[in-house]
């Protein structure tokens, strides 16, 4: 019994959804058969450590049947029905916790129907001054709006009043286009990202012939030119969506400018979605090496610390990748008195689970960085290197340091140990390994240097090396110890 589907899902369940799926198991309008709430209650009872024995099938069924003959066949069919129970309580969970528009267009549906026509018409004026006073863009808004003018004209319809459907029809395909814009831009922005960070290729794209076919600029001039409600909002989304297919200086300002002057027209939660948009293409113009870049991802780090949105999409927490961008990010510009503030002021924000490692972490990298080595290998050996990037910072400052130490057995012994780490993890991408292999290489002969086992002509060589290598983890600071270097030789 202990592997069943019913089993499995009893057990995912939260305590107040254990709760409440017995209320739901009890409720007569949804169950009659007794033999499944006691057959719930048992399983609920070894909850949330169930004791085996006391979850075998043949255990169970003496429970409920007093001592009778086992029966294989009248436990599957329990077990199947209480699965079934469990199935039926999702859903209904889910309904019920739906968005409150949603669920009041359902109603509204209902009302029609029944041709309740009083409380039909109360509701929807209600709904409409809900969704149209809104002075907020909540997703999927165009969606309900649409939803509410297709609902009139149905009404009007089956009340033979064709002629007053005109302003809801026109109204309805209105707010479809404005839905259809919104998503297609989301949705392309998605592809993009997953061409570019993936890698992923698609044989036939439809969203992007659309893009290309479709004159969505002349869309947005259209609604501009005849004032459209609404079109402040979309023409966020239209210049999110060109600055990201098309990453120029122009484009990405443009974007940026349009969206803290209309900051105030979006929710919470898609403030936050367009702000990550805006972040995610300030990291793009850093990777890609533009001037100032940095200091513009800086100040858009600061725009969603001061707008509240920095957790908003991640259930109020800040992912540890974030964290440790927001880290590095200060300390490009200097800001290490800014960034150890936001680690004391933000920590509480992070899972719980890698709290501990990304506080040693922030602490020890800062600490390199004010030049207190004994300090910043005391917070790096803390750190727990199951993530990559962490892993990568670790071994990689702590071989630094060494290096800077002159402890060159310790610091080849932590780079051994990388190496190990980058040849053994199949999670770490090529990408990542090549870098972290490129200065593991470079650092390791600029050792045999120091140490004599290479001549000190060798530098040059090395540093042709790195120069002609795209990508190298701390690059600027292999190539500025090697140039140290031949001038001390020198």
């Amino acid at each position: 019994m202990l592997s069943t589907r019913a089993v499995q899902t009893i057990y995912s369940l939260s305590e107040a959804e254990l709760k409440e799926l017995g209320k739901f198991i009890r409720s007569p309008y949804f169950n009659s058969n007794k033999k499944l709430i006691k057959l719930f209650e048992l399983i609920k009872a070894e909850f949330p450590e169930p004791d085996e024995k006391k979850l075998k099938k043949e255990f169970l069924y003496e429970k409920l049947f007093d001592g009778r003959p086992y029966n294989e066949q009248i436990m599957k069919n329990l077990s199947s029905q209480l699965y079934g129970l469990c199935m039926e309580f999702l859903a209904v969970n889910k309904y019920r916790n739906r968005n409150a528009n949603d669920l009041e267009l359902d109603i509204l549906n209902e009302l029609n129907t029944k041709r309740l026509d009083n409380i039909f018409h109360s509701r929807l004026k209600h709904l409409e001054r809900s969704l149209e006073d809104s002075t907020h863009m909540i997703h999927p808004l165009f969606y309900h709006l649409h939803r509410v003018e297709t609902l009139k004209t149905q009404y009007m319809l089956s009340r033979d009043k064709q002629k007053f459907t005109a302003e809801s029809v026109l109204k309805s395909g209105d707010y479809l286009i404005f839905y259809f814009i919104t998503e297609l831009s989301r949705i392309a922005i998605d592809i993009n990202a997953n061409m570019n960070t993936f890698n992923i290729s698609h044989r036939v794209n439809l969203v992007f012939e659309v893009l290309d076919k479709f004159d969505f600029k002349g869309i947005i001039d259209y609604l501009n030119i005849n004032n459209y409600a609404y079109s402040k909002m979309l023409n966020v989304y239209y210049h999110r969506l060109v600055a990201v297919l098309d990453s120029g200086d122009e484009n990405f300002y443009t974007f940026k400018k349009l969206l803290e002057e209309n900051k105030d027209s979006f929710s919470l939660y898609e403030l936050a979605s367009l702000l990550d948009s805006l972040h995610n293409m300030a990291i793009q113009r850093v990777n890609d090496g533009i001037s100032d870049a940095h200091l513009e991802e800086f100040n858009i780090i600061k725009m969603k610390l001061d707008y509240g949105t920095i957790a908003v999409r991640t259930g109020g927490r800040i992912s540890l990748l974030t964290f440790r961008n927001v880290v590095f990010t200060s300390i490009r510009l200097g800001e290490i008195e800014w960034g150890e503030d936001f680690v004391k002021k933000y920590i509480d924000k992070v899972n719980p689970d890698s709290r501990e490692s990304i506080y040693n972490h922030s602490m020890g990298i800062y600490a390199f960085y004010k030049n207190n080595l004994e300090e910043a290998v005391k917070y790096l050996n803390r750190v727990a290197l199951e993530n990559p990037f962490l892993a990568s910072d670790v071994k990689t400052h702590l071989a630094i340091i060494f290096f800077l130490q002159g402890y060159y057995d310790s610091c080849l012994s932590v780079m051994d140990s990388f190496r190990h780490m980058l040849s053994s993890k199949e999670d770490f991408s090529a990408v990542f390994r090549q870098v972290n292999l490129h200065f593991i290489n470079a650092l390791t002969n600029m050792i045999k240097v120091k140490t004599g086992s290479k001549n000190p002509d060798s530098l040059v060589k090395i540093k042709q090396k790195l120069e002609s290598r795209k990508m190298v983890n701390h690059k600027g600071w292999l190539l500025k110890t090697i140039d140290e270097m031949s001038k001390e030789n020198n």
